[in-house]
């Protein structure tokens, strides 16, 4: 764990970390189902949410290298709707774009802004994240230094080279930096096992895996203790 009062940089994953990620999803799908019905029919006659949400499945099963780029595969999956109904590329990237819009309708947990508030004076602020959401889409991009993707550099937590990327655009080594995130796989044992400090956030109140040997890290219900933990490392 890095030595106390070294922390110059603090990363937050994103989905489910700073907001309720299965809503987001719901209402960015319905919306998409909506413009396809008006623009595009025959998607409609073919496909309701349960036959898409089934081909996104099997484009992910017969993918696998897609799953590091969650837009790549949901185009892919878009192609094949376009294909079936005899739309074309146009249809795709005008259904994605339409999600997209709805992917980045966030409603920030209660703490969230608080504490970014309460951080942004005295740490740089990055986001670290598999998923495809842009914070800099957001309001909440205000208090973020800089952004490092799964798909942006063809890796997802808990590989090194995502963390590796985050300590670079921060400019700090990664005994500096502070990683906070959900997941206890991607999050909490790739920042650890890249010599980063790892707060596991807790919110659901789940036990630590079983098939996981003890860490270094500090679990948190909340952010709100954030602020103290991060100023006592």
């Amino acid at each position: 764990m890095p030595e106390p009062g070294a922390i110059r940089a603090v990363t937050f994953d994103l989905d489910f970390t700073l907001w309720d990620l299965e809503h987001v999803i719901q209402r960015a799908e319905e919306r998409m189902q909506r413009f396809l019905a008006a623009r595009y029919p025959r998607v409609a006659e073919c496909y309701d949410a349960e036959a898409m949400r089934q081909l996104r499945m099997e484009v992910a099963e017969a993918h696998p290298e897609l799953r590091i780029n969650v837009s790549a595969m949901r185009r892919a999956s878009l192609r094949r709707i376009a294909m079936t109904c005899g739309y074309g590329e146009d249809m795709v990237e005008a259904a994605f774009e339409v999600f997209m819009e709805g992917r980045h309708e966030v409603h920030p947990y209660d703490d969230v802004v608080p504490v970014l508030e309460r951080l942004r004076p005295h740490y740089r602020i990055g986001a670290v994240s598999n998923g495809n959401a842009d914070v800099h889409r957001l309001q909440l991009g205000a208090y973020f230094d800089f952004s490092v993707s799964a798909i942006e550099v063809g890796a997802a937590k808990p590989s090194r080279i995502i963390f590796e990327a985050a300590c670079h655009r921060a400019g700090v080594t990664p005994a500096e930096m502070v990683h906070v995130g959900d997941e206890v796989h991607s999050d909490v044992v790739g920042a650890v096992r890249y010599g980063m400090g790892a707060v596991w956030l807790n919110r659901r109140g789940e036990p630590w895996p079983d098939d996981l040997a003890p860490l270094p890290y500090v679990e948190l219900a909340d952010l709100s203790r954030l602020p103290t933990v991060l100023a006592r490392w």
